[in-house]
């Protein structure tokens, strides 16, 4: 007889060697897809957001290549703008010489002095064009530019029928097919618009004579005369005391007279330090004993001066002493393109470079006196009056005889009409435009510097703010 021996029963958890219990390996196919999830998403996210910032980065260099020839355009039509000036301005010489002709005629018939009187035609220091400054009166902006150049639609047709899309160039001529009215007349040459585009720009147009020509110290002689007297008096008030009493980045201290020597011996053809003699008022400046290059051998890295014209005013910066507090305080009233004979133009609208002139013509530039806000104002709205009602706009020798009238001490030398024409002018042929380019969110703005003694004005200068 056969013993069934009973076997024991397989246990359902297996333990291990520490006698712990081993879970059954549930829940590992979520972990794993929500991990899987995870990198999916941070992937995509990064995916979506670079492609975004790609996209942004596109519009916003498509919308800078816009406004920069927005920029440009404005820059072209106040060329344009200039051209039709020089034009004016000749026939204004025109009518000039032959005003003055038809008064010396006159003159023997009458048997009386027929003297020009100062601000008509031929006399000293009239430039013998008109009073009439086009870059002033016409605004350069394409609001104003729009109404000239933006097409329109043929009598009879009426722009709402068109479509809404019928403002677009290239679906203009599609839509006036597809859509056009009935009883509408028949088709002529295709619609054109300039003005239809996306943006829009602006430009300012400042006289570059109305300012100080610092490159005019790079001069023999007796050129060197009114640059000198224009820059010491734009200095002389007291209230730019700090620029010079306190040292500057490079731990250089400069008197004022060692500003125009630098900026001298940094134009000047020599190696030499100059000097200044102030009772030489026909040449201020003579050869001294020092190198004018010690300056620059203590800066890192040690260079020279340029000994030759300065090709834009960010120039200065290297010249010893002109900081960014002098800039700062003088830069605006400075230039260095014009022609280095060109004079002062006493016809500015800039009430502080022409407070400068006052200061530039009167005996004593620190004179208290000159800083009275009413005499100062009573002079500034007498020359508006005078240049308002003149038809050949402000001479030198007006500003002069103004300046006389109101009890200013002049310097001696203006007393002759000779020396008034050797510190002051009133003509321009040197121009700044600042043009602005807007699409969008972006704006582009450019500067060029115009001469005109071309057929559009020749380009001096040109520069990306």
């Amino acid at each position: 007889m056969m013993t069934l021996i009973a076997q024991p029963k397989a246990r359902k958890l297996s333990r291990n060697s520490r006698g712990g219990s081993i879970a059954p390996a549930r829940g590992v196919a979520l972990i794993l897809v929500l991990t899987t999830l995870a990198i999916l998403t941070s992937i995509g996210v990064d995916f979506s957001y670079s492609t975004r910032v790609n996209l942004k980065l596109a519009e916003n260099l498509r919308d800078e290549t816009r406004a920069y020839y927005l920029a440009r355009s404005a820059i072209n039509l106040s060329r344009l703008i200039l051209h039709f000036q020089k034009q004016l301005d000749t026939v204004g010489g025109q009518a000039t010489a032959g005003l003055q002709n038809a008064l010396k005629a006159l003159q023997p018939q009458t048997g009386a002095n027929t003297g020009v009187l100062p601000g008509t035609p031929g006399a000293t220091g009239s430039s013998g064009s008109l009073g009439i400054r086009l870059w002033e009166l016409i605004p350069v902006n394409s609001n104003a530019f729009g109404m000239f150049l933006g097409g329109g639609l043929p009598d009879g047709i009426d722009k709402a029928a068109l479509g809404a899309d019928s403002d677009r160039p290239r679906d203009r001529d599609q839509d006036r097919k597809n859509e056009r009215p009935q009883g509408a007349p028949p088709l002529s040459a295709p619609l054109s618009s300039f003005g239809a585009f996306d943006g829009s720009y602006d430009a300012k147009i400042t006289d570059e004579n109305s300012r100080i020509n610092v490159a005019a110290l790079g001069g023999l002689g007796s050129q060197t005369s009114a640059p000198y007297l224009q820059l010491t008096a734009m200095m002389a008030d007291p209230k730019y005391d700090f620029l010079f009493n306190e040292p500057d980045a490079n731990r250089d201290r400069v008197r004022r007279e060692d500003v125009i020597i630098a900026l001298k011996d940094w134009m000047d053809e020599d190696e030499t330090g100059s000097g200044i003699d102030p009772t030489n008022r026909i040449a201020p400046f003579v050869a001294g004993f020092s190198d004018e290059n010690g300056n620059y051998s203590r800066y890192t890295p040690r260079y020279k001066a340029k000994n030759a014209r300065p090709d834009s005013l960010d120039e200065l910066y290297m010249v010893y002493g002109v900081n960014d507090r002098f800039m700062t305080a003088f830069g605006d009233r400075l230039t260095v393109w014009p022609d280095i004979n060109s004079k002062l133009n006493v016809n500015t609208n800039d009430q502080l470079q022409m407070m400068t002139n006052i200061l530039i013509a009167a005996q004593n530039p620190t004179d208290p006196a000159l800083r009275n806000p009413a005499l100062l104002r009573t002079i500034l709205q007498e020359i508006q009056l005078r240049k308002m009602f003149s038809f050949f706009g402000l001479t030198a020798q007006d500003f002069v005889s103004i300046l006389k009238a109101n009890g200013v001490l002049l310097r001696r030398d203006l007393d002759t009409p000779a020396g008034i024409a050797n510190v002051f002018g009133d003509s321009v042929d040197t121009f700044r435009i600042v043009a602005t380019g807007h699409v969008g969110s972006v704006d582009k703005k450019v500067m060029a510097i115009i001469r005109t003694d071309d057929l559009l004005g020749k380009l001096l200068y040109w520069k990306e703010l």
